[in-house]
This record gives structure tokens, sequence and C-alpha cells, in this order.
């Protein structure tokens, strides 16, 4: 029984033999047109790789130009609103000053 699987396997093997031998070309055709579609695969992904680290780079140099106007903007907003601050303290004493002069006039009458 041990003879006949080990004549068994042997002829398995050679068959196995006889069909690369047979196929090597076929094998090699099909090896090449997968390192191909691989390298192309390869070649699409290194593409798409660089599209990305390009357009991250860009959007991080708007996003700094953007922080740069952002915080601009809020400096002009804090200088504006204490003007506005300024502005209103100065008309409410004005007006307070225009309301005692008129009191005072009408008082003199």
């Amino acid at each position: 029984m041990k003879e006949l699987i080990k004549g068994g396997l042997l002829l398995a093997a050679l068959w196995s033999g006889a069909a690369l031998a047979q196929n090597a070309d076929e094998q090699l055709l099909a090896a090449q047109m997968a390192f191909q579609q691989a390298q192309s695969q390869q070649s699409q992904a290194d593409a798409k790789l660089k599209m990305a680290q390009d357009a991250k780079t860009l959007a991080e140099q708007r996003l700094a130009g953007a922080q740069a106007t952002l915080d601009k903007a809020n400096a002009d907003l804090a200088a504006a609103t204490a003007a506005q601050g300024s502005a209103q303290q100065a008309l409410q004493n004005a007006t307070r000053t225009l309301n005692q002069a008129w009191q005072r006039k009408d008082g003199g009458q």
C-alpha cells in the first residue's frame, strides 16, 4: 500500500512537472501580464498620492493665508470696537455738556 501511495505521488509529481514544462511559456506570459498590471496600478497609486500631497500642500497654504486674513480681521474688529466705544463715550459727554449748556441758557434768561 505504501508503495502504491509513493508511486502515486511520484506519478503526480511527474505529471505536474510535465504540465509545468508544457505551460512554462503560458505561465511566463501570465506572470509578465500580472507584473505589468501591478506596475500600472503602482503608477496610478503613485500619481494619486502625488496629487493628494499637492492638494494638501495647497490647502495648507490657503489655510495659512485664511488664518492670516482672519487674524487681521479680528485685530481690525477689536480696533473698530474700541474706536466705537470711545466715540460713543465722547458723544455721551458732548450730549451731557450740550444739555447742561441749554439748561444754563434757559435758566439764565
